[in-house]
């Protein structure tokens, strides 16, 4: 009545599957850096590991693969968000890039410390109201969000919750 599952036997490990699964991941879920997709192959292959590595060179050396070239992608696009420098750092360091890309993609970032600022104060007053924050308990919740939640610099987020704009 019900058909019974035939029994697959495993498929052997070669090559072209190794460097076929790391095409798929890429075709189906988008970027990788290598470091994360070494590691993805490694988990499903790791019977015989000895072809990841190969497959993964073979991809790099096609350009189909480049960990600059995503890493540029990427900090673009987590700029564009509330975020601050050490956040967008942080994200990229956690994708596997290593720290001299990382560095060249920050650098390379063309926002200023007024962009910084800007969007620093933004989510100050969104959170925590128009009015520069005095009370002592508050003001180190708030530098406490914008520094280790946020990503921003000591300084600009200190500028940012003393802020008053009627000064101006």
């Amino acid at each position: 009545m019900y058909k019974t599952k035939k029994s697959t036997k495993p498929q052997e490990i070669s090559y072209k599957r190794v460097q076929s699964y790391m095409m798929w991941m890429i075709e189906r879920y988008g970027d990788y850096s290598a470091k994360s997709l070494l590691q993805k192959a490694n988990l499903l292959f790791k019977d015989d590991t000895q072809y990841n590595q190969t497959a993964l060179d073979y991809l790099i050396e096609h350009e189909i693969i480049d960990d600059a070239r995503y890493a540029k992608r990427l900090t673009l696009s987590l700029a564009e968000s509330k975020i601050g420098p050490n956040k967008i750092k942080e994200k990229l360091y956690a994708k596997g890039f290593q720290s001299t890309t990382i560095n060249e993609c920050i650098n390379e970032l063309e926002t200023s410390e007024d962009d910084y600022f800007d969007k620093a104060l933004a989510l100050k007053i969104r959170k925590f109201g128009d009015e520069p924050i005095t009370d002592i308990k508050l003001k180190q919740k708030a530098l406490r969000h914008l520094t280790a939640t946020k990503g921003f610099s000591y300084a600009i987020a200190n500028k940012a919750i003393t802020y008053n704009p009627e000064e101006e």
